[in-house]
């Protein structure tokens, strides 16, 4: 489901967004400098309120959501992965936001220790195509914490 070339854009996206940020920044920092040796008080603390809360818009609004993105796939590539095998019970229509990244919520139907019958939830990522999988089927999970890092329909022995 994902790879180093996603992960690439992913890092191409936050530098180019940066860019726009810095720039910005800069032509306000030039309007500060400019009221700052005219003597415009009024304006100095005008530009620098504003400055700062583009800022704090731009970095919530622009960067933040992508940083934790680019968070995610590299989890989903680099960190530690487990897999297990269950029956598909449903994929939630509401989104869950969990640290960032928007999910579907997937439930599974996994044996726990004693081979009892147990739901597990995993979230599966709100950016990608869910595949036409059917309750009852059984799915192959690798995940990484709760998220999927890929999902494949399990092949009979």
């Amino acid at each position: 489901m994902y790879s180093e070339k996603d992960l690439d854009g992913l890092h191409a996206q936050l530098k180019r967004r940066e860019g726009i940020l810095f720039a910005l920044l800069a032509l306000f920092l030039a309007g500060i400098v400019v009221s700052l040796i005219v003597r415009i008080e009024a304006l100095t603390a005008g530009l620098t309120i504003a400055a700062g809360v583009l800022a704090i818009a731009v970095y919530d609004l622009a960067l933040r959501p992508i940083k934790c993105y680019i968070t995610h796939v590299d989890n989903m590539l680099h960190g530690r992965t487990r897999e297990i095998d269950g029956i598909f019970r449903s994929l939630s229509d509401e989104v869950s936001l969990v640290d960032g990244v928007s999910y579907h919520a997937l439930t599974l139907e996994v044996p726990d220790d004693k081979g009892n019958p147990t739901e597990r939830l995993f979230y599966f990522d709100l950016q990608k195509d869910f595949p036409a999988y059917q309750p009852g089927e059984v799915l192959h999970v690798v995940y990484h914490d709760r998220e999927i890092a890929s999902l494949a329909l399990k092949m009979q022995e």
